[in-house]
């Protein structure tokens, strides 16, 4: 790192009107821009000391109280600093934490919706007299994971729609749909997601 020096000092000075900066005055504002820098509390002590045994001009004054001062006004700014990015990383984990718990109770809602019009399509399909299609489905998954697989099995083919079958294709259509909010008669993901949200 490239820490500010003692000749930076001189320069700090214009920040301010008048001339009536004292020598602590111009040491805080160069602890400003050392803490800006990066500097650690533990650095700025050495920093401090070093300055100290070198005899430099503004600090071989320094009584033991501007020294304190000076370390305690540097390990409050750090400390501030610590708090603040700490709060930030709080933050952060409470929402990722959010965004998980609502993921985890949509993929579950929508789960169970699938599972329970599954379950209305095979009762309609039972109850139809169309050909083409199964006689029973006693011994099919109703497990929405195993859908794909499942759909398989419900058609044996050979025929195409008729009037009679409305009931059962418009469950199925939901099925098949690739948008969720389908399943819950909804028409967008983000009425999706307000849906999830709500309940």
């Amino acid at each position: 790192m490239n820490f500010v020096n003692d000749k930076q000092i001189e320069k700090t000075h214009r920040r301010f009107k008048g001339n009536k900066m004292t020598a602590i005055d111009k040491l805080c504002i160069l602890q400003d821009d050392l803490f800006k820098e990066g500097m650690k509390y533990n650095e700025y002590e050495n920093y401090i000391q070093d300055k100290i045994n070198d005899d430099h001009f503004y600090y071989k004054h320094l009584s033991s109280d501007h020294i304190d001062f000076l370390k305690d006004r540097f390990k409050k700014k750090n400390t501030k600093k610590e708090n603040k990015l700490n709060l930030k990383l709080s933050e952060r984990n409470r929402k990722n934490r959010q965004i998980s718990l609502f993921k985890d109770k949509k993929r579950h809602m929508i789960y169970e919706q699938k599972r329970g019009v599954i379950d209305a399509l095979f009762k309609e399909i039972n109850r139809t007299k169309a050909i083409g299609i199964t006689r029973s489905t006693d011994l099919l998954s109703n497990d929405p994971e195993k859908f794909t697989e499942t759909k398989k099995y419900l058609f044996t083919g050979g025929r195409y729609f008729e009037g009679s079958d409305k009931a059962w294709v418009n469950i199925y259509q939901k099925l098949v749909s690739n948008n969720n909010a389908h399943l819950f008669n909804l028409h967008s993901p983000s009425s999706l997601n307000d849906h999830v949200y709500n309940r």
